[in-house]
């Protein structure tokens, strides 16, 4: 049975850290892709909300509006009833009484067509907003469906460059191990992708914890594989990486 050297093992490990770099950084890609479209088409969702909003105002007008000319229609009932009863009036003092009281409907009849014709105004300058509002909605769907495009168009694109680095990734961890690979793979997936992580002084380059001197002087020998004591991530000197497995 062939001996396994520590010292190649760790470095076919380092290696496969980069293959993996590779995959996760398309994973992410693939998976925030989504995410950025939607920060991306925002401006579009809250274009379509002011012309929701907008509608909705010119909506609410136009009921007050058909609840002013209900009022309308009333007063001129009541303005023809009194009349009616005016014409019929058998004292002046009485005549000049229906008289008064159609003045007075007469007015609140006005200040009713009045409060008409300003809804109307404010309607025809909210329908210029509008106008404009779903002007630029239209330009920001455009915008929105071109986006989607091109995120499909990219998403195919990561997807394939994904599907090829994940059968690259899968050959050469044939080549390694079974033993320290498991352990790797274990590590992989509970630090997002990070398994082997270079040294960074006396500490290590993935939680920055402080390397034990007994640690140090193992990885110094290269006989083994060593693993931080805090986030269990395995640990090469610089010099490892730029070594090559023969």
């Amino acid at each position: 049975m062939a001996t396994v050297d520590p010292k190649q093992t760790l470095i076919g490990l380092i290696r496969l850290q980069q293959l993996d770099a590779d995959v996760w950084r398309m994973k992410r890609r693939i998976a925030e892709g989504p995410q950025l479209l939607a920060r991306r088409n925002e401006r579009s969702t809250q274009a379509e909300a002011r012309v929701q909003q907008t509608q909705a105002k010119i909506l609410d007008f136009k009921k007050q509006i058909g609840a002013l000319e209900l009022d309308v229609k009333t007063k001129d009932g009541e303005i023809l009833k009194i009349q009616g009863a005016q014409g019929q009036s058998r004292t002046n003092e009485e005549f000049r009484a229906f008289g008064e009281h159609v003045s007075r409907l007469r007015k609140e009849k006005n200040a009713i067509e009045d409060r008409i014709l300003e809804f109307l105004q404010q309607i025809e300058t909210i329908d210029a907003t509008l106008k404009e509002q779903k002007a630029t909605l239209e330009s920001l769907k455009r915008e929105a469906a071109e986006n989607a495009a091109v995120w499909q168009r990219e998403e195919a694109e990561y997807k394939a460059e994904l599907a090829s680095a994940d059968a690259k990734r899968a050959e050469y961890a044939k080549s390694l191990p079974p033993g320290p690979l498991s352990t790797y793979e274990r590590v992989l997936k509970a630090r997002d992708g990070k398994a082997v992580v270079q040294v960074e002084g006396k500490s290590c380059g993935g939680c920055q914890m402080a390397i034990t001197p007994n640690d140090m002087a193992r990885l110094h020998r290269t006989g083994e594989l060593v693993y931080c004591r805090s986030c269990e991530r395995i640990l090469y000197l610089p010099e490892v990486a730029q070594q090559k497995a023969t």
